[in-house]
């Protein structure tokens, strides 16, 4: 009896149940990999990842960092697929899948790739929530992080998103492990976190350091003495040091130490000709591009303030924009979260902030860190889904699963109750909307959850394979198609197709997905006449299906 007692209090019992958990969400996940086909951008990071394998260049496009990108091509390099040698990347992602002769064992291999991401977001979680608040509330934290469909729907695919989760909870976990004992070994380890945080993804850098300087803050206004006596400046500077060290070798290692040429700009070369004499010109040009370290990094950095610079195809409550909305990514967690969990967490978040001066600052910080990140995310101009806002949801679990630890530990069955009940619906919810975890929605979004978000939160392009079995269910022999994907139409086994012309009616089966319909008709007002027809049934949940007589 004192052995089994022994098992419950040292811990072994809540790991061994996170460890079960996390088999059980993987073995959810496998059937999806062969049932919906590439979404618009996996194939674009299967290419970048194969080509930084097999060509040990990395020259498709720059706005993503490669690591998380190379993780998703290792398992198709594995089995043998190599570069097609097209310019295009997606085009060349698709050949990749085709070339084996198998696409969906290829499809799975690259999207396998994804689970390491999956069991390191768990593991930090479970070993954050077992430091800094109890080993019951890691447990809790990681059985509802692992039942959020958002987590477990592009934990599913072959994309960034779980890596850039997993990267920025661990360097965040690193950063509050120096915080508490700021020797060599913890600042080797944060510059280590770091490094990854910056080759998973170039948001995570910014949800990081948008999160320290919150820890900054709250450590210098409300527990100075406890930071003075942690932060001593002779470890600092070389713990510091050390770090950047790091960083700086693995990110260089990142793109393969390769020492890039500068290209000089039409600006650079008007200021060197503006302040520079005749005589030295060329010289100031040679040594501006001279080969160096980290030149696609900071590449990569210009593409992606570029983007944000010019904007997306933003779509939030059926209207469109370039430049998208301030509250675009409070809505899409409203919805696309489920309620269940979203009540956990704001009574988790409530519990620590309200006793936030009596509390262990580790425990405050972790209610910072998602208000941080969340805060970083409002000034975006690429509104694309509540993948860009993944981050937010380990700490959003570990903040939920105190709050249940701490109903139990209170043993007054009504609060223990409710919290045990809406972990149940959170798991539930999860169930049932298994297998389409990227396209759910909450009930605040309704039966027509389109006419809030249509983008990645719905239709990524996942449905094509749904749609061709269908049509071959029905025996329908021609069909008008407008799809939203980057899956080539021919390799489904679709019947004749024509396109759905946007002003133009047209009769027989339509098909088209629910982007195509909503996005572009906020856009520029295509398909005006289709919106007079009712659709015979929903493929999957991103295609409509039309009989027009």
């Amino acid at each position: 009896m004192a052995r089994i007692t022994g098992w419950f209090t040292s811990g072994r019992l809540y790991a061994i149940g996170t460890l079960l958990l996390l088999c059980v969400a993987i073995a959810r996940l496998v059937p999806t990999y062969t049932l919906f086909n590439e979404t618009s951008d996996e194939p674009f990071h299967i290419a970048c990842g194969m080509e930084w394998l097999d060509q040990g260049t990395y020259t498709y496009e720059r706005q993503h960092p490669p690591l998380a990108r190379v993780a998703m091509a290792l398992g198709p390099y594995l089995m043998g697929s190599r570069s097609q040698g097209l310019k295009l990347a997606t085009q060349e992602g698709n050949a990749i899948l085709y070339s084996g002769g198998d696409y969906w064992r290829t499809l799975t291999a690259a999207r396998i790739g994804n689970l390491p991401f999956l069991v390191i977001a768990c593991a930090a979680i479970f070993l954050w929530g077992r430091r800094w608040f109890t080993t019951a509330a890691g447990f809790w934290a990681a059985l509802l992080f692992l039942n959020l469909p958002p987590v477990l729907g592009h934990a599913g695919l072959a994309t960034l998103d779980m890596a850039c989760t997993a990267a920025v909870v661990v360097a965040l976990y690193q950063l509050m492990r120096c915080l508490e004992d700021p020797g060599w070994r913890r600042f080797l380890w944060l510059g280590v976190a770091l490094s990854l945080a910056f080759l998973t993804k170039f948001s995570g850098p910014g949800f990081v350091i948008a999160s320290g300087l919150a820890a900054v803050v709250y450590l210098v206004l409300a527990r100075r003495q406890e930071l003075a006596k942690v932060l001593r400046l002779r470890p600092l500077l070389g713990g510091s040091a050390l770090m950047l060290g790091v960083i700086f070798v693995l990110l260089w290692a990142g793109y393969r130490f390769h020492l890039t040429p500068t290209p000089i700009e039409e600006g650079s070369q008007e200021v060197i000709d503006a302040h520079l004499p005749a005589g030295v010109r060329n010289v100031a040009y040679a040594i501006a591009e001279l080969p160096l370290p980290l030149t696609d990094l900071f590449r990569g950095f210009g593409a992606l303030a570029l983007h944000q610079k010019t904007g997306h195809e933003n779509y939030l409550f059926g209207q469109f924009s370039q430049y998208g909305w301030w509250y675009f990514f409070p809505v899409a967690l409203a919805v696309k979260t489920p309620i269940p969990f979203l009540l956990l967490s704001f009574a988790g978040l409530f519990l620590v902030l309200r006793g936030m001066r009596s509390r262990p600052w580790p425990q405050v910080l972790t209610a910072l860190f998602p208000i941080a990140i969340l805060l970083t995310c409002l000034s975006s101009s690429i509104d694309i889904g509540v993948r860009h806002l993944l981050p937010i949801y380990p700490f959003l679990a570990l903040l939920a699963g105190n709050a249940i630890a701490n109903s139990l530990e209170r043993r007054r069955p009504f609060i223990a109750g409710a919290a045990l009940l809406l972990a149940g619906w959170t798991v539930a919810e999860s169930w049932i909307a298994h297998p389409d975890y990227l396209a759910y929605f909450n009930q605040l979004a309704g039966s027509r959850p389109e006419r809030i978000l249509c983008d990645s939160d719905l239709d990524w392009g996942q449905d094509l394979n749904r749609l061709s079995k269908r049509l071959r269910e029905l025996g329908v022999d021609r069909v008008a198609i407008a799809y939203f994907g980057n899956a080539p139409l021919e390799r489904f086994d679709l019947p004749q197709l024509q396109p759905v012309m946007p002003y133009d009616e047209t009769t027989g089966y339509v098909a088209i997905s629910v982007r195509a319909l909503y996005l572009t008709h906020a856009q520029r007002g295509y398909y005006d006449w289709l919106w007079r027809h009712q659709p015979v049934e929903r493929i999957g949940k991103s295609i409509y299906l039309y009989d027009i007589k």
